[in-house]
């Protein structure tokens, strides 16, 4: 905390000079590696904005300040929100897609600026307080809303792979550490499970294996490598505070770009389409049915090689972050890492008739 204070003391007289300048500053839960806040400007915006959100990075996770993380990463963020602001919102009957704003960033001291969406929550959030009702009037508007996130996801794929983007190419092509950490806190935590829970786990690894392998290798073909968000999940949708409704069309935000990394399209669509599971295997959440749903039909899967890599991938992300603090019981938990244990090894198998027959169909449905 005492840190904290020191750097809302910094951030407030480097901004004091500037548009910027703020008469307070909260801290914004929800995030691990940067210290974010909300800011109340002290004169609104030619456009009437009031509020944003700064954030400021350290060469080091601001939850851990012993787990050392390099502050290119700030800049790897700068550069995509430049370059996502000439991308247009996703749009369907019922949400609008989109990356915020940058207002301002400062290389010397790692802080930026963004734009503010008012009264919101990320999507995880949303998920867990207001659509565990269940109710089936729900379903419509889940379904669009992981259908907005989909389109959006395949648009910026395809817009991202562009040879218009080169220059944005280039520059995240250097955002080597973060792809390095994307791969060692996924597959090689993968083979770690393993050894923490070895019999639930140990009879697939030699898929685990494999698999990790298998990712590895993908990192050295950069033919297959393009600029991906590289931290896809619910924590980084951000969307109204209020009940879904038909034709309102509410703003929705990708946010929190600073894992931008070349890498393989399924990684983004994997680790949203495994949080949004995740809903419901843990809290019976059926919404996370419903989103999973729309967002595959959104984005497109086009063929079963795409498909099979996406659900290992899922999987991945069942097995290495199903026991993260207050998803669930130990009873729970384990049960989560043998589905995500079954996800892999059918997924690695090419077994297409047992995801056909699984909650997972629609990510081979579409083709």
């Amino acid at each position: 905390m005492a840190a904290e204070k020191v750097i809302v003391r910094e951030i407030e007289k480097e901004l004091s000079s500037t548009e910027y300048a703020c008469t307070a500053l909260e801290p914004v839960t929800g995030g691990t590696g940067n210290f974010i806040f909300r800011g109340t400007l002290s004169t609104p915006l030619p456009d009437g904005t009031q509020e944003v959100i700064i954030k400021h990075g350290e060469a080091y996770i601001a939850s851990n300040p012993s787990f050392q993380l390099p502050t290119s990463r700030c800049r790897a963020e700068e550069e995509s929100l430049i370059a996502l602001a000439k991308l247009p919102p996703s749009s369907t009957s019922s949400f609008s897609v989109r990356t915020p704003r940058l207002f301002y960033f400062n290389s010397e001291t790692n802080t930026q600026v963004q734009e503010y969406l008012p009264n919101s929550l990320n999507l995880k959030a949303y998920a867990l307080s207001s659509l565990v009702s269940n109710d089936e009037c729900l379903k419509q508007p889940c379904f669009d809303l992981g259908k907005g996130i989909g389109l959006w996801l395949r648009r910026f794929h395809d817009w991202a792979k562009d040879e218009a983007q080169s220059k944005l190419q280039h520059k995240i092509k250097q955002n080597v550490p973060m792809q390095q950490l994307k791969n060692q806190i996924n597959y090689s935590r993968l083979l770690a499970q393993v050894d923490s829970f070895p019999e639930i786990l140990g009879e697939a690894k030699q898929a685990f294996e494999a698999v990790k392998k298998a990712s590895e290798a993908e990192l050295t073909d950069e033919s297959k490598l393009q600029i991906i968000h590289g931290d896809f999940w619910t924590g980084n949708v951000i969307l109204p505070n209020k009940q879904m409704s038909k034709n309102s069309q509410p703003t929705v935000f990708v946010i929190d770009w600073e894992l931008a990394q070349m890498g393989v399209r399924p990684l983004d669509v994997g680790q949203m389409l495994g949080e949004m599971y995740e809903l419901y295997l843990f809290k019976g959440v059926q919404a996370g049915l419903w989103l999973i749903q729309g967002l595959c039909a959104g984005y497109g899967i086009d063929d079963d090689e795409f498909a099979f890599r996406v659900a290992v991938h899922t999987g991945v992300h069942l097995v290495c972050w199903s026991n993260v603090p207050g998803w669930g019981t130990e009873k729970e938990v384990l049960k989560v890492l043998a589905t995500g244990r079954d996800i892999i090894v059918r997924a690695w198998a090419e077994d297409r008739s047992w995801f056909l027959n699984s909650d997972l169909a629609s990510i081979f449905q579409g083709h």
